[in-house]
């Protein structure tokens, strides 16, 4: 009798794949964190090079403000979920909404806060900062869509069986 020493002793999910095959917890919600990083990324050069041209250097200064004040924000959110992964897979979701939900206020203080500020171009800061929550947001929601974990929908499970809908007696 020949053993599979790759997969001795590893545990098998009833009807599922190895436990091998299940990603580690945290890891949809770290996904989350690089996938900000990734898109304020992409998105630095455009904005801040727009803001410079239109407004010169204290633009584009106030447009890299804006957009690390972004990642800032969505990074805590996408740490603190993963942080609650990782303990409690049923808080996830909440924690999700409700930094959802924080963030809109902070980022309308902050941005309260800095307009007058006389070094800060406060149109550039705000224009970058909603460009730049738009299209994390967006990302974000793409990551969600793709990661059915984050939903606590186990997508090896079999569909639930039709129900009969025969009317006959």
């Amino acid at each position: 009798m020949s053993v599979d020493l790759a997969t001795a002793g590893t545990p098998v999910r009833s009807g599922g794949p190895p436990a091998a095959a299940v990603p580690p917890a945290g890891a949809a919600e770290r996904r989350l964190a690089v996938g900000a990083v990734v898109t304020l990324a992409l998105l630095a050069v455009p904005v801040t090079g727009v803001a410079w041209a239109v407004a010169g250097p204290a633009a584009a200064l106030s447009a890299l403000i804006g957009l690390g004040f972004v990642l800032v924000l969505f990074g805590a959110s996408a740490a603190l979920l993963a942080i609650v992964a990782a303990r409690n897979d049923g808080a996830g979701i909440g924690i999700l909404v409700a930094g959802s939900a924080l963030r809109i206020p902070l980022y309308a203080g902050v941005l309260i806060a800095l307009s007058d500020v006389a070094w800060v171009h406060g149109r550039s800061l705000a224009a970058a900062t909603a460009i730049a929550f738009v299209t994390t947001l967006a990302a974000e929601m793409l990551l969600l869509a793709r990661s059915p974990r984050l939903f606590w929908v186990d997508a090896g499970a079999a569909p639930p069986p039709a129900p009969d809908h025969d009317t006959r007696s």
